[in-house]
């Protein structure tokens, strides 16, 4: 399952933005919950799909197709991202703080990303304000307005989704015990709504 995601990952990667920009942004498959870790790193992934979607769309928020792509974005933003941000802070940080050691200086680390965090959901909620004005075509959605939070919003996610996978996945890969993955996994199929799915046999 791993690899094969990987692989998927590696040549949307090669193709650059114009393959993200075309990436669906539908639900992750509830079977990659066996893999909460993987399951996090997918998400990652559709959040700099969305990152593209919202460069092409403050290019011309005026195009015949901006009011379904705003409407895909808002959709992703308000329903996804806060069970994501959930994921991370309620059930992985406490339990890289159960696990990891004085040397992985976790403490820190997980402070600056909450900090984050917090900063990028003021910016969320400006941006959500914006799409929900330009995917309901209750008048201009404002371009400037548009533009600049989006640019804000972009810029701060790629370098916290850039950070989380090169620091944060790495060391939960390394300090998290098998147990721990399953009660993340737990954590995340309830937090949706879902039965944990059954290992295969």
């Amino acid at each position: 399952m791993l690899s094969g995601l990987r692989a998927i990952f590696s040549l949307l990667d090669q193709g650059g933005t114009a393959m993200l920009s075309q990436l669906e942004l539908g639900p992750i498959p509830e079977s990659l919950l066996l893999e909460p870790l993987d399951y996090i790193y997918a998400d990652h992934f559709r959040q700099r799909a969305v990152c593209v979607k919202l460069e092409q769309l403050i290019e011309d928020p005026d195009d015949p197709c901006a009011r379904h792509e705003a409407a895909e974005i808002l959709a992703f933003m308000e329903q996804d991202l806060p069970l994501h941000i959930a994921d991370e802070e309620d059930s992985l940080f406490p339990l890289l703080r159960l696990r990891c050691q004085p040397e992985d200086d976790i403490e820190q680390v997980l402070q600056i990303l909450s900090e984050e965090h917090a900063s990028d959901e003021a910016l969320a909620k400006d941006l959500i304000a914006e799409l929900r004005r330009l995917s309901t075509a209750r008048g201009r959605a404002g371009g400037r307005a548009l533009k600049w939070v989006a640019l804000a919003y972009i810029q701060t996610q790629r370098r916290h989704l850039s950070w989380e996978n090169a620091l944060l996945l790495a060391i939960a890969r390394r300090r998290l015990m098998p147990a721990d993955l399953v009660s993340l996994g737990r954590d995340m199929a309830q937090r949706r709504g879902v039965s944990y799915p059954k290992p295969a046999s």
